[in-house]
């Protein structure tokens, strides 16, 4: 049996398999309309392994907190799993903003900011004022906060496509990098 999902960033009702003994461990069916083009062979349907090594590809810099590292490491790992159980994309995707959330506090407190228990927005709004967040990144972290709120309160389940959240991925990734990689007044950081 296979349940019916709105695909917020196709704006289509996809069916993901209802999970059994029998097929846990089988990929899911709402997969299947997902492929690329290949500039050998042309239009291709995208494997298992095809969305292991690219969702694998993305990581974070040594610079990173070994914490905030462990949290990126656990999303990337629900997004992977999308491949058996359609829904895990979005659920994966959600958990990359409270990432995003942690990582940006994390900053907040190694910096120095100055309140104890900074909301997600003081701890952005003080690492823009501080440069630390470039102004042209502010807009996408105001929408990774936005995010974070909307993932945390659902009203209904949702899906979203593989290449979208491997897209949000490899931004989650890069603005995590660049967010360790500038201190106070956007100076580069040496470790």
């Amino acid at each position: 049996m296979a349940r019916g999902i709105v695909c917020l960033d196709l704006g289509v009702t996809m069916r993901f398999k209802e999970l059994t003994l029998a097929n846990w461990d089988q990929p899911d069916p709402a997969n299947a309309v997902f492929g690329r083009i290949s500039r050998v062979v042309g239009p291709r349907m995208m494997t298992g392994h095809d969305w292991a090594r690219d969702f694998l590809s993305v990581e974070v810099g040594p610079q990173v907190p070994e914490h905030v590292t462990e949290l990126f490491a656990v999303a990337r790992g629900a997004l992977l799993y999308g491949w058996f159980f359609f829904p895990m994309f979005l659920f994966g995707e959600d958990q990359l903003h409270r990432v995003l959330e942690t990582a940006v506090k994390s900053r907040y407190d190694e910096l120095g900011g100055p309140r104890r228990q900074p909301t997600f927005k003081d701890a952005i709004d003080w690492l823009t004022e501080c440069k630390v967040i470039p102004p042209e990144d502010g807009e996408r972290w105001e929408g990774a906060r936005k995010m974070r709120n909307v993932a945390s309160h659902p009203e209904r389940q949702g899906a979203m496509a593989p290449g979208t959240v491997l897209r949000t991925l490899r931004e989650t990734a890069h603005d995590i990098n660049r967010l360790f990689a500038r201190g106070v007044g956007g100076a580069p950081v040496t470790r």
